[in-house]
């Protein structure tokens, strides 16, 4: 007796076999792994150029790193690049796939692989050919060239050796041409369209912003508000900068500081003579410059406090916007100079009063300092990219609130050997480098501090992020509450007791000491490090 027949079950997802997709090769198992690796390894010059891309994409700041004359590649230029690297990658793969296919078809499988071989070895010795033709320096150039090659490839092959038999089974593709056309739709119109679309938006963004950046070729006097009112010779003067910006957070932030902090300036007495001026860069793109300009004009027209300085108005060169305003201050003539930032509440009150009854000291610098930090590990900074050969940074003060004497700016914007300057983000840091040799050394004072849940009543100038901080901050201290009333201060600050607090800096391997300021717990080669020895004043 004969068993009926069950019927023949299609395999799973038969849809999907219909025609191979472009990664897939019908080749036996036994083969498939060794043929998947050898066709991984194309993928390897697209791969190590978009990890150096990427990489470097990451430490280039500016457009202008080189210098005002010599342009290098910015982070736009590698992020554009690596977008070709990726359609160089996915284009060579196909390529690699589709050929493959084809020799499968026509030869022995020993001879596929063969023919793999050497056609991996041939796109390998292009690509490093291009790159090395192109030099490091030119990562769009080189990659677009690399993309190019392999589409005018892709293309002799799709019109010269394409055919649906070697894509599956092809009775269902009625017109080979068809079927060529969505080929080339698909694999190279589509992709090669965004990639281009993507990399004309971000260039057009860059030569947008490159004239608004290259603060090396900004050059003039500073404009708006700056003419000040001459200190009297029987008081000490005052001049104080505060950094901001062309941004409406900024505008926000200048508006509620003239309603809060600004107005304890009149409370210190007539013994100072005070100036301030908000410092602003040049419009940081064309837009700005445009629609921002005149409410900037209108803001200064009104209030009289502002300057604008040849510099750029972005953040990574705020230490140049501060080094032109510190230019502005020197022919300003006042005997002190604090510099603060638009985001820092400052009891103004009090610092007036102690430069009133302080002793003219020659080279005076005070704020929270720093002493024997290694450039890694900064306690207040995210990352640090320095090209000077220090393992340590000079002992610095805090960006956000510091005071020195005139006498500094022959230093800091005049020096003797008039050397050539260098810029990192951070101005506090900055400064420390430019007086790196001249053996002067900052006071150090814990009531600068930098923290959302820190707060105490001796502060003279904490960092705050939100208007309303500021606003209630002043409320307290006009109304003669504790200035921290109903703010958090939960979390002990720098050098301050943690009694009945939480566990604060002394966690993250911090010291303190009163006098010189804050150091690290344990540091190997402490004894080597140069600094260590305290010098107060540097004229004895």
């Amino acid at each position: 007796m004969t068993l009926p027949s069950k019927s023949k079950k299609p395999p799973r997802f038969y849809f999907w076999r219909k025609t191979l997709s472009l990664s897939d090769l019908n080749v036996p198992r036994r083969s498939k792994i060794a043929i998947d690796a050898l066709r991984t390894l194309s993928l390897i010059p697209s791969f190590l150029g978009f990890l150096y891309n990427s990489r470097q994409a990451l430490h280039v700041p500016l457009r202008d790193a080189g210098g005002a004359l010599i342009l290098q590649s910015s982070q736009v230029d590698y992020v554009v690049a690596s977008i070709w690297c990726a359609l160089a990658g996915y284009w060579n793969w196909v390529l690699t796939t589709s050929m493959m296919r084809r020799w499968i078809f026509h030869y022995e499988m020993s001879s596929a692989i063969v023919r793999l071989i050497t056609f991996i070895v041939i796109t390998w010795s292009i690509s490093a050919y291009v790159n090395s033709h192109n030099g490091p320096d030119q990562p769009i150039r080189t990659w677009m060239v690399n993309c190019f090659i392999i589409l005018i490839t892709d293309v002799i092959r799709l019109s010269i050796v394409s055919d649906p038999k070697y894509h599956g089974k092809s009775t269902h593709v009625t017109d080979p041409n068809l079927f060529l056309k969505l080929t080339v739709m698909k694999v190279l119109i589509y992709p090669m369209s965004v990639a281009t679309c993507l990399s004309v938006f971000a260039v057009l963004r860059q030569i947008d912003q490159l004239q608004y950046t290259t603060s090396q070729l900004m050059a003039g006097p500073p404009l708006l508000n700056t003419a000040v009112s001459l200190p009297h010779a029987t008081t000490t003067s005052v001049l104080i900068l505060i950094i901001s910006s062309w941004s409406s957070g900024s505008y926000e932030r200048r508006n509620t500081l003239r309603k809060s902090a600004l107005r304890l300036l009149s409370a210190h007495g007539t013994s100072v003579t005070v100036n301030y001026r908000f410092v602003l860069g040049q419009p940081p793109s064309a837009m700005d410059q445009l629609f921002t300009t005149p409410k900037i004009i209108k803001e200064s027209e009104t209030f009289r406090d502002m300057i604008i300085v040849q510099s750029s108005d972005i953040e990574l060169d705020k230490s140049r916007k501060v080094f032109e305003a510190l230019r502005w201050a020197k022919s300003a003539d006042h005997d002190y100079i604090v510099k603060s930032d638009d985001n820092v509440f400052a009891r103004w009150d009090i610092i007036l009063k102690e430069i009133s009854v302080m002793k003219k000291t020659p080279y005076y610098w005070k704020g929270l300092t720093y002493r024997n930090i290694p450039i890694k590990i900064l306690p207040h900074a995210k990352s640090l990219q320095i090209d000077y050969a220090l393992p340590n940074l000079p002992a610095y003060t805090h960006s956000m609130l510091y005071l020195f004497s005139k006498d500094m700016l022959d230093l800091i914007v005049f020096p003797p050997t008039s050397p050539t300057r260098r810029f990192i983000k951070d101005d506090g840091e900055n400064i420390a480098i430019w007086l790196f040799g001249f053996s002067i050394q900052p006071i150090h004072d814990r009531r600068i501090q930098d923290g959302d849940n820190v707060c105490e009543n001796d502060m003279i100038g904490k960092r705050m992020d939100r208007t309303t901080d500021m606003a209630k901050m002043y409320f307290n201290i006009v109304n003669e509450r504790p200035q921290c009333t109903n703010f958090d201060t939960s979390v002990c600050a720098i050098c301050y007791s943690c009694k009945d607090k939480k566990i604060g800096w002394p966690t993250l391997n911090l010291a303190c000491d009163q006098k010189k300021g804050i150091t690290l717990k344990e540091m190997s080669g402490f004894d080597q490090i140069a600094g260590k020895s305290y010098i107060h004043d540097y004229t004895s």
